[in-house]
């Protein structure tokens, strides 16, 4: 490269690197001031403050419904200024609604909201302020991805700095009780934002329906795992509440909120990762991502690894100065919990490579996975009586979990990208999923499909679905079907049928998955009963909503389908012929090497 552009380029990702670190380590400073000057108030301010940013935390990506990592994607891979506006319009369609919905209930329902949260119904006027700082956050999350992904660092990092670190110090600084300074903060997350964007909302590109799909589909895979992230650092302090009271629930929220502050300080490496990979997928330079994931991986291993000692070593002396003479009824419990800080750093800094490679949610499958065995052991507490330290040795191991999944996944897919910077293009891994068991007769067209396939080139593996109504069976298909995965590696699963076959595919696979719908399974009009044809229709659509790739046979069955009908690719030769399995092949190229849909 050789044009004036590209010689700059180095030094622009040198001083976004530098000013994406800079912001974050200034932001870091904020958050800490802020629950420093809630301390000084009292140790009952500081508790409170606490639960309030984390039931914030825990609410909030309910709102936001994934939208901040989607729209960072969409946006790094748009090919026009045009295209990426439609996407912002699209994702504030699906927040704002919800903000404003969160920010209701939380008005009209304060006494009760305020016994589940403060265990206190006259703590009421603390609720109302609650609900606009999830609003402000969700709508720094929209403002915050879009400027990363069009690459607008200086705005974004100071977007960054004034919702963070500026706002909610300055509101500790006007006022002097709980509830003005939760009002304060929480108008200092939503009006910045929407003043960032608002430029962006007054040109005319045309509708954004298709781009909401894009994101609501990208996202509300995600939103379970956002969920239980934030539900994983806030429902300990809610099961706290219950056992050992408001003082012991403060004191874990605090040492959940220290593990969050530490996690932040690998913020940086996420948020640089995520456009990165995204623009680096979509151009195919794989190789260099390869060698970026393996030089982020071991950095933050390391890094991690000294913040955990450190803090290990210096905790008393350092809460002792962070929070005054309060700081030493922090300590026991900061340092049980703080001994999570080297997973969950792992899974914060590494989180968004994840993001970037995968179709399907696999930092969300993770999450989910780490909740689960977060309430399992947060049930028993408070079913059996057991010692205070239940809660945060609990909440320890469900991070532990949640790091060692997150390296898994890394590892995988570092090893993906090698391969793929070495393979031939050409020869693209294709697994096909049939909808009968073998030697089925019905579905002969799909297996004939296959095979032209692999003469065409592809490295082709067959799965046969046993049965599409047994959940034994489907399940069992599963395991098969994710052993067959681990073995064939390959790029993208083709299902070629909807229905039920679609839906359990795109359920089913962590790769890209194509579906192509050939009528009945879209319109079910053979089909007898009421409940079958009904469900049928619906799975269909569902595995449309899902899917990474949708291919119709013909315009009449595109125009069944309740969304994504305009991207959706037409095959109309008959099914099973060699001319329908070379539109396929590009098609299923397409999507395997993670090329946008605009591109």
């Amino acid at each position: 490269m050789s044009s004036p552009t590209a010689s700059k380029l180095p030094f622009k990702i040198g001083r976004d690197t530098l000013l994406t670190f800079g912001t974050e380590g200034l932001a870091l400073l904020g958050m800490v001031l802020a629950f420093r000057l809630a301390a000084q108030e009292s140790k009952q301010d500081l508790d409170l403050y606490v639960i309030a940013r984390r039931t914030v935390a825990f609410l909030f990506p309910l709102v936001l419904m994934g939208a901040m990592v989607g729209l960072t994607r969409f946006v790094a891979m748009s090919a026009s200024a045009e295209a990426a506006r439609r996407y912002l319009r699209g994702a504030l369609a699906v927040v704002v609604p919800l903000g404003v919905l969160v920010s209701a209930v939380c008005h009209f329902f304060q006494e009760p909201l305020s016994w589940i949260l403060f265990d206190d119904h006259t703590r009421a006027p603390l609720v109302p302020p609650v609900g606009i700082m999830t609003f402000g956050m969700a709508a720094h999350g929209v403002a915050y991805g879009y400027l990363r992904g069009r690459g607008r660092i200086v705005l974004a990092n100071a977007l960054q700095l004034v919702v963070l670190a500026i706002g909610p110090c300055l509101a500790f600084v006007l006022f002097d009780d709980m509830p003005r300074i939760l009002w304060a903060t929480g108008l200092s997350w939503l009006l910045p934002p929407l003043l960032c964007i608002a430029p962006e909302l007054f040109h005319h590109d045309g509708s954004s329906h298709r781009e909401r799909g894009e994101i609501l589909r990208y996202g509300l895979p995600r939103v379970p795992g956002d969920v239980a992230l934030g539900a994983l650092l806030t429902v300990p302090g809610y099961i706290a509440l219950r056992t050992y009271g408001l003082g012991f629930s403060g004191e874990v929220g605090f040492g959940a909120t220290l593990l969050n502050i530490a996690a932040a300080a690998f913020s940086p490496v996420a948020l640089l990762l995520l456009p990165a990979a995204a623009t680096k997928l979509a151009r195919g330079e794989y190789a260099d991502l390869a060698q970026r994931v393996a030089r982020m991986s071991l950095l933050v291993l390391l890094a991690s690894i000294a913040l955990t000692l450190g803090f290990e070593l210096l905790a008393s002396p350092l809460l002792l100065i962070y929070l005054g003479p309060n700081g030493e009824s922090y300590v026991t419990i900061s340092r049980i919990i703080f001994l999570g800080a080297l997973p969950f750093a792992y899974f914060n800094g590494m989180r968004s490579l994840l993001d970037a490679y995968y179709r399907t949610p696999r930092n969300g499958i993770n999450l989910s996975k780490s909740f689960a065995i977060l309430l399992l052991g947060g049930a028993f507490h408070l079913v059996v009586p057991t010692p205070w330290y239940t809660v945060p040795v609990v909440l320890l191991i469900a991070l532990t979990y949640l790091g060692l999944a997150t390296w898994s996944d890394a590892r995988y897919v570092h090893d993906e990208l090698k391969r793929l910077a070495a393979q031939d293009m050409g020869a693209l891994r294709v697994v096909v999923v049939v909808p009968e068991p073998e030697g089925g007769k019905v579905y002969e067209s799909a297996r004939e499909e296959a095979a032209h396939l692999r003469a065409l080139g592809a490295r082709v593996a067959l799965l046969h679905l046993e049965s599409r109504t047994s959940l034994l069976r489907l399940w069992m298909a599963r395991q098969r079907l994710k052993r067959l995965i681990v073995r064939e590696r390959p790029d993208v699963v083709l299902a070629l049928y909807g229905s039920a076959a679609g839906l359990f595919t795109v359920l089913s696979s962590s790769v890209p998955v194509v579906v192509t719908f050939v009528g009945d399974d879209v319109h079910r009009n053979g089909v007898r009963g009421i409940a079958r044809p009904w469900l049928g229709r619906l799975f269909s659509q569902l595995a449309a909503f899902f899917a990474s790739g949708l291919i119709c046979r013909n315009a009449e069955v595109r125009d069944g389908l309740w969304w994504r009908g305009n991207e959706a690719v037409l095959i109309g030769d008959a099914a099973g012929s060699r001319e329908a399995a070379q539109q396929a092949l590009v098609h299923l190229r397409s999507v395997a090497m993670h090329k946008p849909a605009d591109a």
